[in-house]
């Protein structure tokens, strides 16, 4: 397991010291488990971007549903 720090305000960080190792497990596996949503999300947002920008790009070459159609039923 690596370890990462965060800045918080000192008041926080105060609290945090006050915190029971119990809850501080659990606050850490949810801190966890929204950083990887978070990064998900953003991986299919980037992938999402990138398929918008090859789409447009294939308008632009004068690709066409008909057109995509008939590539695809040729295989």
């Amino acid at each position: 397991m690596e370890r990462i720090v965060i800045e918080v305000e000192d008041a926080t960080a105060k609290k945090w010291k006050e915190v029971p190792f119990k809850v501080k497990n659990e606050l850490e596996k949810n801190f966890e488990k929204q950083i990887n949503l978070l990064t998900e999300n953003i991986k299919k947002a980037e992938f999402k971007s990138l398929l918008d920008k090859i789409g447009d790009e294939a308008v632009k070459n004068g690709l066409t549903e008909e057109i995509l159609q008939q590539l695809l039923n040729e295989e």
